[in-house]
């Protein structure tokens, strides 16, 4: 049902950023807009890319009054494709979702629920990973029910297109301004450093593709990044930081080869 109030504040801010993501974009949307939590806006930015996302997106638009498309004029990367959805966000929260992923039903329902019970500066849940290739096969990444700054040096939990964060913890660039890896962990890690909580619900509400061309796929080069972030960012000791990275690289190979089928 589209939303005629146009001068409504939501309470959400849902953040997608799309980049050639044409052929999903859609079932991502729709999971958002199907939310059995309706008090929302979904903002797409579509980072100047060489498909039909454009097109689509706006498509989609003209559905439903709850949505905002915003272009960039040239690839940014999906940080500052991100800042620019959050620059632009009313809500009291911000929820993000990669063009690609998408959520189930209760997703926002659940999370804010424990928002309102805990205080929690992030929420963040559990989520299928679901492999693209022609057998796929899905799996759950099941999440622990609280994280920390300690915790999260050696296993990161939050998954982006799960978080909901409360949008006055975060600055005006909080995914900072380079087209570098794991943005999003280093946003996580600065607000836990801070002293900001973060809580999970276990239960699986949404779903992660696994896909083979995008940026989480390339291994050594998120390696490399995720190391400069504990000596350059964190400024974390070399032995912590070596321990830290050893103990997360062996958490990275649990969570994609020992997951239940």
């Amino acid at each position: 049902m589209k939303n005629t109030d146009q001068n409504k504040v939501p309470l959400v801010s849902v953040v997608v950023p799309a980049y050639n993501v044409a052929n999903y974009i859609e079932k991502a949307v729709e999971s958002v807009l199907s939310q059995s939590f309706s008090d929302l806006e979904l903002l797409i930015v579509d980072d100047a890319s060489t498909d039909e996302t454009a097109a689509v997106a706006e498509t989609l638009a003209a559905r439903d009054g709850r949505v905002r498309v915003l272009t960039n004029e040239s690839n940014c990367g999906v940080a500052l494709t991100r800042n620019r959805g959050i620059a632009a966000a009313q809500g009291t929260y911000i929820a993000l979702l990669d063009g690609d992923d998408y959520w189930y039903p209760e997703k926002l329902e659940k999370q804010l629920a424990l928002a309102e019970e805990t205080d929690a500066d992030i929420v963040y849940c559990s989520y299928d990973l679901v492999e693209e290739r022609e057998n796929p096969r899905q799996r759950a990444f099941i999440v622990p029910p609280e994280t920390n700054f300690t915790k999260m040096l050696s296993s990161n939990v939050i998954s982006c297109s799960t978080a909901l964060l409360k949008a006055s913890v975060l600055g005006p660039e909080p995914f900072g301004t380079a087209k570098d890896y794991s943005e999003d962990f280093l946003l996580w890690m600065q607000l836990l450093q801070e002293g900001k909580r973060a809580v999970g619900c276990t239960e699986v509400l949404g779903a992660y593709r696994l896909m083979p061309q995008s940026r989480s796929s390339d291994k050594l080069r998120c390696a490399r990044y995720h190391w400069r972030i504990y000596r350059k960012q964190l400024h974390l000791p070399f032995f912590r930081a070596a321990l830290s990275f050893v103990q997360y690289a062996c958490c990275g190979m649990k969570k994609y080869i020992g997951l239940r089928r």
